[in-house]
């Protein structure tokens, strides 16, 4: 008994146990619905029929039981890296941890066993108790808490421009998802559950446009929030800091108001996000030649050729390095292939409506997997992976997702008529190898934590 109240208590308690946690449970997740996947379906017949008719609220349900723990799990590093009271952390773990699980259980259940109100009442529940812990978060985040003076950092006065952007996250956050929270009032009562992408080439009403706005912010604050736990996982300083962190602030403040202005003017929405967006990416291309530089630079005074001893240190850090890699590599397959859209616009409205569907889902969900990918990289590096398993895990994970999403863009781009069968095979080895080696990585933690001297012994 004394062994399971310890494990407990590591998993409950720790920063490391809370992201083994997450991470597992949104893995889990993951494997679960991979069940109801058109490959799996052929081989395993589950006793569930699925209506068509449910199909965009099945889904909706899926991205919340998916990113409100990837939401924790950021939360989990915040409060890690960013200084605010015990007493105060405590209580956002604590009720961020039980709010994440009755969402998940309470969204697939109703998504996909039985349509009781129990498990919807669940679901909201959960999201109610992540609400709380968010404004929680946004308290102990408040920029005046902690002073800092270090020349070294981005200030104004005692204020931290970094503490200053963190907050900003978590407080435009809170009002993004109050915009979703308000549509959700009104479905089945003079709304219905929407995808964005299918409603593109409509005429669309004021909570459609909720919708929309309330999607595009989270997910780019939530990678604003993975931007600047890289920034601090690295203690980045300098000029670049002091350059990076004001275009940080600015641009999420830009961005999101350009989001929220979709509800009302749709017209010029567009161009104040890309305006903030662009300030944002800015920002985290400063920072990742800093990163760079910064890993590289122990080994700049060995003996030899210098451009050698970086190649080595990069090839020996895929964890650290994946980070900068992916931060750069994002740029290739997301944001110039989201400019080209924009620029040709016109010529791709003239292709069928599921040709531009496409090419809009799957800008999106390169967007999150490589989301998913920055995290996976940041919880096994505060895991500790040591070894064969840290090199197996960081390259794996970097070169089969990216060889995913490099697919992934002929997939979407090529035209309406062209063969596209060829790159399925692609997109599904790289997608596999990076579930695979996600998984090795997992079972590897939960045998080590069933161990009496597993590493989980040392964690905090």
């Amino acid at each position: 008994m004394r062994a399971i109240i310890k494990r407990f208590d590591y998993l409950t308690q720790s920063t490391r146990g809370l992201l083994l946690m997450a991470t597992a449970w949104d893995a889990l997740s993951v494997a679960l619905l991979g069940m109801f996947s058109e490959p799996m379906t052929k081989i395993i017949d589950l006793p569930i029929t699925l209506a068509e008719a449910d199909r965009v609220g099945r889904i909706i349900m899926v991205y919340h039981a998916l990113a409100v723990p990837f939401v924790a799990a950021i939360v989990y590093f915040i409060l890690d890296v960013v200084p605010t009271t015990e007493k105060l952390s405590r209580a956002i773990r604590r009720t961020i941890t039980p709010g994440y699980m009755l969402t998940g259980i309470g969204a697939l259940t109703f998504a996909y066993v039985g349509r009781s109100w129990v498990f919807h009442v669940t679901f909201l529940i959960g999201m109610a108790l992540v609400f709380y812990a968010g404004v929680l978060l946004t308290v102990g985040l408040w920029p005046w808490r902690h002073p800092n003076t270090d020349p070294a950092y981005a200030h104004i006065g005692s204020l931290s421009l970094e503490r200053t952007a963190f907050f900003i996250v978590a407080a435009a956050t809170l009002v993004s998802v109050l915009i979703g929270a308000g549509v959700g009032m009104f479905f089945g009562n003079g709304f219905e559950a929407v995808l964005a992408e299918d409603i593109v080439r409509q005429e669309r009403n004021l909570g459609e446009l909720a919708v929309i706005a309330h999607l595009h912010i989270l997910l780019a604050l939530i990678d604003v929030a993975i931007f600047l736990l890289v920034v601090r996982k690295f203690d980045l300083k300098g000029l670049l800091h002091k350059i990076a962190m004001p275009l940080t602030i600015l641009g999420t403040v830009v961005m999101s108001g350009g989001c929220w202005s979709v509800i009302l003017w749709e017209e010029i929405a567009h161009t104040i996000i890309y305006a903030g967006s662009s300030l944002v990416l800015l920002g985290a291309l400063l920072m990742t030649i800093s990163g760079i530089a910064q890993l590289v630079k122990n080994r700049s005074n060995e003996p030899g050729n210098r451009r050698l001893h970086a190649i080595r240190t990069l090839l020996s850090k895929p964890l650290q390095f994946g980070l900068f890699f992916q931060m750069i590599w994002l740029q290739l397959v997301m944001v110039f292939p989201g400019l080209y859209t924009a620029v040709k616009l016109d010529e791709f409205r003239a292709w069928p409506l599921e040709a531009e569907r496409r090419i809009l889902t799957g800008h999106w969900h390169i967007l999150a997997t490589a989301s998913a990918v920055m995290m996976i990289l940041l919880v096994a590096d505060r895991l500790n992976a040591r070894g064969w398993m840290r090199q197996v895990l960081g390259w794996g994970v970097v070169l089969s997702a990216n060889l995913a999403f490099t697919i992934a863009l002929f997939y979407e781009f090529l035209p309406p008529e062209a063969n596209r069968d060829w790159t399925i095979l692609y997109l599904d080895a790289g997608i596999g190898i990076f579930l695979i080696v996600l998984a090795l990585f997992l079972v590897r933690r939960l045998i080590d934590l069933f161990s009496n001297n597993g590493r989980w012994m040392e964690a905090v």
